[in-house]
């Protein structure tokens, strides 16, 4: 059923908010906030019950976060015909969708279409020259909870394969990820250090990514290279070695 249009445009005004802060202190705040009048709440009560919030959002103008608090300060809900009604129409879109990319094919084995792949070609080349944004930037305006979920949990995992690479290189197994992986990591003194010595002119080794040895704290220098036997003793005395340059 085609909704009727939203009555009139949206009013931004001052409101009061209530707070309660971290030491509990409750109190009230002006904040400019979305004022909807009596025609444009009587449009939300009649509709919300049935109604996307996709849908809502589109016809109105409101922002997800002005819909819900709204709902909320009208004590809207949705109906069980509404949510019959809006997991249908989900379950569609969500079919459409993985149709055009190929998941369904790819649970079963099958290789994706030539279409499929160009279209998430094509997608991610307007990501890449800025006509469309990255899906994690829509999720962070949209959803920040569901964008800190994620993140949290992408950083959980790293930290768990780091840790298994760690495990298999210390027992001489096979790697199975190309992360790189640092056995002994540089000190906050040590980063410091090697820092200073590029900018002075020395020449430092490639810090080795399964660094278990001495090259990664070897140093040279060579005829062209500014020494000073101070700083080359406070990086003797960090656990690094001078050599001269040979090539």
């Amino acid at each position: 059923m085609k909704l009727p249009p939203f009555p009139g445009a949206l009013i931004t005004d001052w409101v009061e908010r209530p707070f309660i802060s971290k030491t509990g202190k409750a109190g009230c705040q002006r904040v400019r906030a979305i004022v909807l009048t009596p025609e444009q709440q009587q449009w939300l009560s009649t509709h919300f019950a049935t109604t996307d919030n996709p849908t809502l959002i589109r016809i109105s103008g409101m922002s997800h976060s002005t819909l819900h608090r709204w709902a909320r300060l009208l004590h809207l809900t949705k109906s069980p015909q509404g949510m019959r009604k809006i997991r249908r129409k989900q379950a569609r879109d969500a079919r459409r969708t993985c149709e055009r990319n190929g998941y369904y094919d790819s649970i079963r084995g099958r290789q994706p279409s030539e279409a499929c792949r160009e279209a998430t070609r094509r997608r991610w080349q307007e990501v890449r020259d800025g006509t469309k944004q990255h899906p994690f930037k829509i999720m962070k305006q949209r959803n920040p909870r569901r964008y800190r979920q994620m993140t949290e949990r992408k950083r959980q995992e790293r930290r768990e394969a780091i840790r298994r690479e760690q495990q298999r290189t210390l027992y001489g197994l096979p790697r199975q990820t190309h992360l790189r992986i640092v056995m002994t990591p540089y000190t906050r003194r040590q980063v410091s250090h090697r820092y200073n010595a590029l900018k002075r002119g020395y020449i430092v080794s490639t810090d080795t990514t399964e660094g278990t040895g001495t090259d990664r704290y070897r140093i040279y220098y060579d005829a062209n290279t500014p020494r000073s036997s101070r700083f080359e003793s406070n990086l003797i005395a960090d656990g690094f070695t001078l050599h001269p340059w040979d090539g």
